[in-house]
C-alpha cells in the first residue's frame, strides 16, 4: 500500500535538530519496513459495510532490529502519525482515476495521491486507539518526545490541534497513550495499533512478555496490528524480540541486518566493517543523514571498555550473550549434533539430583566429548506437590551400567548420599579404582577446574551434545562466578564456577553436563593407566 509511506513524507516533519520542521524523508530501511508492513494480500476482499482490517495485510506484526542512533524513535513516531490519522487501512482496489485527497479526510494541506489501477487504496481508522509501549518511561519518551513536535511543527497540527504531555487526543474519539512496566493499568483496553519499543529487554522475568501477549490479544479483537523495534537482543534471555524473530509464524515481518558472525567487535578494523554493514549509507552524515560513524565509534569503544557484549549488541547489531552468561547460546546451538551412542560405548556419567525442587539429571559423555541425556525428572511449572521418583533414578543408573561401559560417574551428593553410597557399593569393585565417586560441586577449588575444562571444550568445539531442550535451557541459564584460586605462586589461573542467573532458572542440567564431561575426560581407558582424578584436600 504505497500511499502509506507517501502520506508520511507529505505530513510528518523532522522533530528536532538543524532540520527541525522540514519534511520527514524516509530512509531506505524505513521505507522498506513500511512497504512490507503495509503489503496487502492479493486475495483481500473489500466490503464497505464490513471493512477487512488486519487480515487484509500479509503481516499482523512487524519486527525492526537496528543499532543505536539509527533513528528508530522518529521512525515509530511517524508510524504512529500514520496509524492515528493517515491511510493505514485497506480500502479496496483502485481503478483508473482513483486517488487519495487530504481534503476529503479533514486535512487542509492540499496533498493528493493518484493510485495506479489495481493498487490497494488506503483509509484512516474511524477511532484509532494507540498505545506506545516500552519497559521504562525513558524509552517511551524517545518516541513520544519525537511525536509531539512531529505533529505540532507540520501539517498534522491541523488534524491534531492539541498534544498533551501524557496523552494525545485523536479525531473520532481516538487517542495515543503510553504504557510502561510501572503503569500497566491500561492493559486490556481496546487497541488498534501498538508500537512496542526495545523488545530485546522484554522478558518473562520483568513481566513484559505478559504485557506483549495481553496487547496482542487486544489487537486481535480490534483487527489491529503491532510494530516492534529493538536493538539486537541477548540470546540468553528469551526476550520478546527473540521469541518473535525465532517464531515459526509466517505472518510476522522481520527486518534485521546482522553482520557476519566472523567479524569481531573488539577488533577496530573489523568493528568499522560492522558499522558499514549495519548503518546504511543514506543515514550517514556524508550522504545527508544524521549518523557520524566517528561519533558512533567513540560511544561504542567507551561502552565496550565496560561491557563489550552489550556494545556489540547496541552498536554492532550482533547477537552475543551478556558478560555474565557462561555459554554463548549461538555457540552452544552449533555444537548440538545428535547421534546414537551404541551399546557398549565407554562413557562417563554426571549426576545432579534434587528431591522436590529444580531438576534431577543424569547425563552421559563419550571419550570424544559427546554428551547426551540418560534420565531426567523436572518439576512441572506451577506444581507445588511434586517429588522425584527415586526408583526411576535407580533404574536409569542400572540401565546405564548395563548398556554402556561406565568408566567413571561423578555425583553431586546433597540429599542423595544414601543412593550414591548404594551405587558405590554395587559398581565399585574391591581393589580397583572407584567408578562411582562423590563430587561436591559447592567446593570451588574442585568445581572450578572442571568448569574450566568444560568451557574450554565448548570454546574449542570438542564438546558436542544431543540438543536436549531442558539441558540447553539450563546451560544458557548458568552464569559464571569467580571461584577461589590456589596460591598465586602455585597457579595464577582464574577459576570459575556455575551459578544461577538473576532470573533463578534451573541450572541442574548444566551441572550434570559439567560432571559428565569431567568424568569422561578423567576416566581410565581399557588397558591404560588410570588418569589421576583431581582431588583437593584442605
Amino acid at each position: 500500500m504505497a500511499v502509506a509511506p507517501s502520506w508520511i513524507e507529505a505530513h510528518c516533519v523532522v522533530p528536532d535538530g538543524f532540520k527541525k520542521g522540514q519534511p520527514f524523508v524516509l530512509y531506505d530501511y524505513q521505507l522498506t519496513y513500511l512497504a512490507n508492513f503495509y503489503s496487502v494480500r492479493g486475495d483481500a476482499k473489500w466490503l464497505p459495510a464490513s471493512p477487512l482490517l488486519a487480515p487484509a495485510f500479509l503481516y499482523r506484526r512487524g519486527l525492526l532490529i537496528g543499532p543505536q542512533k539509527l533513528g528508530k524513535g522518529p521512525h515509530t513516531a511517524a508510524h504512529v502519525c500514520l496509524e492515528g490519522v493517515g491511510p493505514a487501512l485497506f480500502a479496496g482496489w483502485a481503478v483508473a482515476g482513483d486517488g487519495y485527497a487530504c481534503v476529503d479526510h479533514g486535512c487542509r494541506c492540499g496533498w493528493e495521491y493518484e493510485y495506479d489501477a489495481g493498487e490497494p487504496k488506503g483509509m484512516a481508522w474511524p477511532t484509532p486507539l494507540i498505545q506506545i509501549t516500552a519497559y521504562s518511561e525513558e524509552q517511551t519518551d524517545n518516541i513520544y518526545d519525537a511525536l509531539r513536535p512531529m505533529i505540532e511543527e507540520g501539517p498534522l497540527a491541523d488534524l491534531i490541534p492539541k498534544t498533551g504531555e501524557e496523552f494525545i487526543r485523536l479525531p473520532g474519539g481516538g487517542r495515543v497513550d503510553v504504557v510502561t512496566s510501572s503503569h500497566q493499568s491500561r492493559l486490556g483496553q481496546r487497541v488498534t495499533f501498538v508500537p512496542q519499543d526495545e523488545v530485546g529487554i522484554w522478558t518473562r522475568q520483568n513481566k513484559m512478555v505478559k504485557v506483549a501477549e495481553t496487547q496482542y490479544r487486544g489487537l486481535a479483537g480490534m483487527g489491529g496490528r503491532a510494530s516492534l523495534t529493538s536493538n539486537a537482543w541477548d540470546p540468553a534471555e528469551n526476550s520478546v524480540a527473540q521469541l518473535e524473530f525465532e517464531s515459526a509464524d509466517r505472518d510476522i515481518y522481520r527486518q534485521f541486518v546482522e553482520p557476519p558472525r566472523s567479524l569481531r567487535f573488539g577488533n577496530k578494523s573489523e568493528r568499522r566493517k560492522i558499522f558499514r554493514i549495519v548503518y546504511p549509507a543514506d543515514v550517514l552524515t556524508r550522504n545527508g543523514g544524521h549518523i557520524d560513524l566517528d561519533a558512533i565509534e567513540a560511544e561504542a569503544v567507551s561502552l565496550a571498555a565496560r561491557d563489550e557484549p552489550q556494545a556489540a549488541r547496541f552498536f554492532g547489531n550482533q547477537l552475543v550473550a551478556g558478560a555474565g552468561t557462561a555459554v554463548d547460546p549461538v555457540r552452544w546451538a552449533k555444537l548440538g549434533k545428535p547421534r546414537q551412542v551404541p551399546p557398549g560405548t565407554r562413557i562417563g556419567l554426571g549426576f545432579d539430583g534434587s528431591l522436590s525442587d529444580d531438576a534431577t539429571i543424569l547425563r552421559g559423555c563419550t571419550a570424544d566429548g559427546y554428551s547426551f541425556i540418560v534420565h531426567k525428572q523436572i518439576r512441572p511449572p506451577g506444581r507445588k506437590e511434586w517429588r522425584v521418583n527415586k526408583s526411576l533414578v535407580n533404574q536409569a543408573v542400572a540401565r546405564a551400567f548395563t548398556s554402556y561401559q561406565v568408566g567413571r560417574m561423578f555425583c553431586d551428593p546433597p540429599k542423595w548420599w544414601t543412593e550414591i553410597e548404594g551405587w558405590m557399593a554395587e559398581y565399585n569393585l574391591d581393589g580397583e579404582e572407584p567408578v562411582v565417586m562423590f563430587f561436591d560441586t559447592f567446593q570451588d577449588r574442585r568445581m572450578g577446574p572442571a568448569v574450566g575444562r568444560w568451557l574450554a571444550a565448548i570454546g574449542e568445539g570438542t564438546h558436542t551434545h544431543d540438543g536436549d531442550a531442558d539441558t540447553t535451557d539450563q546451560v544458557l541459564a548458568a552464569h559464571k562466578r569467580k571461584a577461589r584460586t590456589r596460591d598465586p605462586e602455585d597457579d595464577t589461573r582464574t577459576l570459575y564456577v556455575l551459578v544461577k542467573g538473576g532470573d533463578g532458572r534451573k541450572i541442574d542440567a548444566a551441572i550434570a553436563d559439567v560432571l559428565a564431561h569431567e568424568a569422561a575426560m578423567t576416566m581410565p581407558q581399557p588397558d591404560e593407566e588410570p588418569t589421576p582424578v583431581f582431588v583437593w584436600t584442605s
